[in-house]
């Protein structure tokens, strides 16, 4: 199950743009107000005093009020256009905040991003490539290293995780359900014939202390019950085992894209076409507190979530 990502905001519909007089004329009431004259203003926006007049009968025509008492010593804002010029200050001064935290700290951009380690140098490292051209801004700090409570989560703006159901703390989504193939060197197929099960090592994976079932679920698939399941060489991680795996120590069941690149090169080999579903995926978190979420850091985050949901699509395809 693949969710589609959350927008970085709620989209402006169209009854909103109606609701927002043009910019232009805002933009020429704003410096009509703190110039206190139609021809300051135009001199500071590079108009005549004539098109900041005709922006502020705009303006006055959609309010249905007007925003100015002409007088011969100025102008005099009307009690709708006193509300208005301090809504447009706030929203200006908060814009302009923002220029200047971007000028100052430039546009670059960093999240901390934790991942399971074979996620990481064999799915996530060989299209780093591609994310960072279409972000050259944003840099990633991207560690491995074991995630057992909300608190050690906390620690990143994001997290991708090795789950068989969502994480019950923070902001869950699946990226994508493993697709289980088996694989072994080409030096373990003998006249052209693939490896029997029943007379080689069976390369097994754990998580944690437990042994994952991926040999049981594998061979219950074909129907070959006759083959017992757990002798082999057990490892810490998927990659370790596709490591032997290509050494040809024996023969692995493992997620096909974590694959790829070791059966395109001829390193592995598939011993046929059976492929199943596991039952654990990688799952996008989002550990932080609601109150954080609005945090403009986040559309930062969204950006990568969104990278990743795309790059797993690929390579489901």
């Amino acid at each position: 199950m693949i969710l589609t990502p959350k927008p970085l905001r709620e989209p402006i519909t169209g009854l909103t743009m109606k609701r927002l007089p043009p910019l232009n004329a805002l933009r020429a009431f704003d410096s009509a107000v703190r110039c206190g004259s139609f021809t300051l203003a135009g001199k500071e926006l590079h108009v005549t005093q004539g098109a900041v007049s005709r922006q502020i009968k705009q303006l006055e025509a959609w309010l249905g009020k007007p925003v100015f008492v002409r007088q011969f010593q100025g102008l005099v804002l009307t009690p709708a256009g006193s509300v208005l010029a301090k809504s447009i200050e706030a929203a200006f001064g908060t814009i302009l905040g923002a220029i200047e935290q971007i000028s100052q700290h430039g546009a670059r951009q960093r999240i901390a991003v934790n991942v399971p380690e074979t996620f990481a140098s064999r799915w996530l490292a060989p299209r780093l490539r591609d994310f960072h051209g279409r972000h050259p801004d944003i840099d990633l700090s991207i560690t491995t290293s074991p995630v057992n409570s909300l608190r050690d989560a906390r620690q990143y703006d994001c997290l991708v995780m090795f789950l068989a159901e969502p994480w019950s703390h923070g902001d869950c989504r699946q990226l994508r359900q493993e697709q289980h193939v088996a694989v072994a060197s080409p030096e373990l197929w003998h006249d052209g014939n693939a490896p029997n099960l029943a007379h080689v090592t069976l390369l097994h994976i754990l998580n944690g202390n437990q042994r994952l079932p991926v040999w049981e679920n594998w061979l219950n698939s074909l129907g070959m019950r006759a083959i017992d399941p757990r002798p082999g060489i057990a490892f810490s991680t998927m990659d370790q085992a596709i490591s032997a795996a290509v050494s040809g120590a024996g023969v692995a069941v493992v997620d096909a894209p974590m694959v790829e690149r070791d059966l395109a090169e001829h390193r592995l080999r598939r011993l046929d076409t059976h492929e199943i579903t596991g039952p654990m995926g990688y799952w996008f978190v989002e550990p932080r507190e609601q109150s954080d979420r609005d945090d403009p850091h986040n559309a930062v985050v969204a950006l990568f979530q969104s990278w990743l949901l795309d790059a797993c699509r690929q390579s489901s395809s």
